[in-house]
């Protein structure tokens, strides 16, 4: 991805995560503001209804005072309370039970059982017996007081008293709609039950008669707390507050409701978002596409770099300034880019001059090299043939200890003779003239045998026990003259380094033959074999040979496609079947004792479909 995208796409995640953070942020604070007004629109509800139903309490407390002042004149155009009663002997039994006295004033409100309505020759009838609570009962406001008359009691029924609290709910909210339900409701239940309401019914009926919902019944009427939170309230959710009626024992008797509709507020709260995100949107569009052309400005020096430095990477070095305006920081890396570019171009041409130098070298090595491999190998070829000449005609008139002089001289010549052929074979290898021509080859005939037979000597001093595990017929398709070179260092190493046996192996595996040259002696430690076929290696401690055999296997096993590696041999893994050199394949072990020693493995196609 480019970088300005990337820049773009990063900024306008971040963008939109900070908004629709800041836009729930900002919903909830609206949510909580607007339910917070609520709630504090409801409480003062509240407290102005009870203040209201105060007012009612005074008035009534005046009626109280005129008629036992006997005045009830004085009573006519005023509000007249639904009971008014003067008893001369003191307060009957249905108004002492709750604990009021004859010669004290009291107001507040009363519970009725219908037994004590009849005590006292009152009756509900219309609204108030529809609207009574269960059992006939009824909820009253009253006041006494003790006159000359005698003590009076005067009372109004708040049974099914629909204009009481119209009146209230119209001083506090006003008579609005909002859809099909008043705003604002106010209601006075006796105990649970809904005896004088402005809510409306699911039908557009006033909801006279159903109960408040169990959790503000159980919090208010049973706990005597104040509820001032959302609600249930027959069938749509208002913002609430209800607190318990007493009568003069201290009993909640009942509850004072005044509660607003929840869904004005969550119409405004919702208003509120829209037009948040109104603002929010265009502001973010302007935001993104700021970012975008800061983006722009950013990457577009950083793009020309990227030019140059392409055009570097190519080797053209021509005049192309990079960018020089825009950020200060952009300016500073421009700087150095150009330094840069300065130094690689310098660089660069000192390369060029040396890898000159070095070609021209290499090419003075290859040549020395080749010219002095070849005179060494024409001089040692002559000597090896003179030695050999000497030994034949002297080989009954030396003594045995002149014998044994001249042949390590042989051996000597033989050693030198393969490590000129070593450094010929790498000057061929290196010039590119080591060509190879594959043809279906016989191992062990073309190569192995005849190898064996040029080392008999040599095999026959160390006194080596040839072993084979051979089957009858293993041919591949490689270049003889390269698999003698591979063969030759393989066995020749084995005759320095090893001792007692050397035992040549083949096992076919799918359409590659695997071939194995193994001798005794000390295995090659595990952590030193990665280092076995690197140029110039040698890791026994010896002047014998330049450490470049291996490396010449490796190359010429590369060019055939197949693989070389070796292992060193637990003496677990032996014996193995041998048979003497020249016999057939046997599988009669010629030895039980365990062995060890190196394997040097060699995987090469095969000539034949297996």
């Amino acid at each position: 991805m480019k970088l300005v995208n990337r820049i773009f796409f990063s900024v306008f995640g971040l963008i939109i995560f900070s908004t629709l953070a800041s836009t729930i942020l900002g919903a909830v604070l609206i949510s909580d503001a607007v339910r917070s007004e609520a709630i504090s629109r409801v409480e003062l509800g509240l407290k102005e209804a009870r203040s209201e139903l105060d007012d009612r309490l005074s008035d009534l407390s005046f009626s109280a005072q005129v008629v036992a002042s006997g005045l009830e004149d004085l009573l006519e155009g005023k509000t007249e309370p639904d009971i008014a009663l003067l008893f001369p002997d003191g307060l009957p039994q249905a108004l002492s039970r709750f604990g009021l006295v004859a010669g004290q004033p009291e107001r507040g409100t009363i519970r009725f059982f219908e037994k004590d309505l009849e005590e006292l020759g009152y009756s509900a009838v219309g609204t108030q017996a529809e609207a009574a609570c269960f059992g006939g009962e009824l909820l009253c406001l009253f006041a006494t007081y003790p006159g000359k008359q005698g003590s009076s009691f005067v009372a109004t029924v708040l049974n099914g008293n629909i204009g009481l609290v119209r009146g209230i709910q119209s001083n506090l909210f006003g008579d609005d709609l909002y859809g099909d339900k008043p705003f604002g409701t106010v209601t006075v239940f006796c105990r649970d039950v809904r005896v004088a309401t402005t809510v409306l019914g699911p039908e557009g009926t006033i909801a006279i008669g159903t109960q408040v919902s169990e959790e503000v019944r159980r919090k208010v009427l049973e706990q005597g707390e104040v509820w001032l939170r959302r609600a249930f309230v027959v069938d749509e959710w208002y913002l609430s507050a209800y607190e318990p009626i007493r009568d003069p024992n201290g009993e909640n008797i009942g509850i004072l409701y005044v509660g607003v509709l929840e869904r004005k507020y969550t119409d405004i709260r919702n208003r509120a978002v829209t037009f948040l995100s109104g603002l929010i949107v265009p502001t973010l569009g302007l935001v993104l596409l700021a970012a975008f052309i800061i983006a722009r400005g950013i990457v577009k020096p950083l793009a020309s770099l990227a030019e140059v430095s392409a055009q570097i990477r190519l080797g053209k070095f021509d005049p192309v300034a990079p960018p020089s305006r825009g950020a200060q920081e952009i300016r500073v890396l421009s700087d150095a880019f150009q330094r840069m570019k300065e130094a690689i171009q310098e660089r660069e041409q000192r390369l060029m001059l040396q890898n000159v130098e070095l070609e021209t070298a290499n090419k003075d090595y290859q040549e020395l090299l080749s010219f002095v491999t070849h005179e060494l190998n024409n001089s040692i070829g002559a000597l090896m043939l003179n030695v050999a000449l000497l030994a034949e005609d002297t080989e009954e008139s030396l003594a045995v200890e002149d014998r044994e002089i001249l042949d390590q001289v042989v051996r000597d010549v033989e050693r030198f003779r393969d490590m000129v052929r070593n450094y010929l074979n790498l000057s061929r290898l290196e010039k590119g003239t080591l060509h190879y021509h594959p043809e279906i080859v016989d191992v062990r005939q073309n190569v192995i045998e005849p190898l064996l037979e040029r080392l008999h000597r040599w095999i026959a001093h160390s006194r080596f026990d040839i072993r084979w595990d051979w089957p009858e017929s293993v041919k591949v398709f490689a270049d003889a003259a390269l698999l003698d070179i591979v063969f030759s260092n393989f066995i020749v190493n084995a005759l320095k380094y090893g001792k007692d046996w050397l035992e040549l192996s083949a096992q076919r595996e799918g359409e590659r033959w695997i071939l194995a040259v193994a001798n005794g002696g000390t295995p090659i430690p595990v952590e030193k074999i990665p280092l076995l076929f690197k140029k110039f290696s040698r890791l026994v401690g010896s002047s014998d040979g330049a450490g470049l055999g291996l490396y010449l296997v490796q190359k010429i096993v590369e060019q055939h496609g197949g693989e070389v590696w070796c292992e060193s041999i637990a003496a677990a893994r032996w014996p193995k079947p041998a048979t003497p050199l020249g016999s057939p394949r046997s599988a009669t072990p010629q030895s039980g004792t365990p062995q060890s020693g190196t394997r040097f493995f060699v995987k090469l196609a095969a000539a034949e479909a297996g």
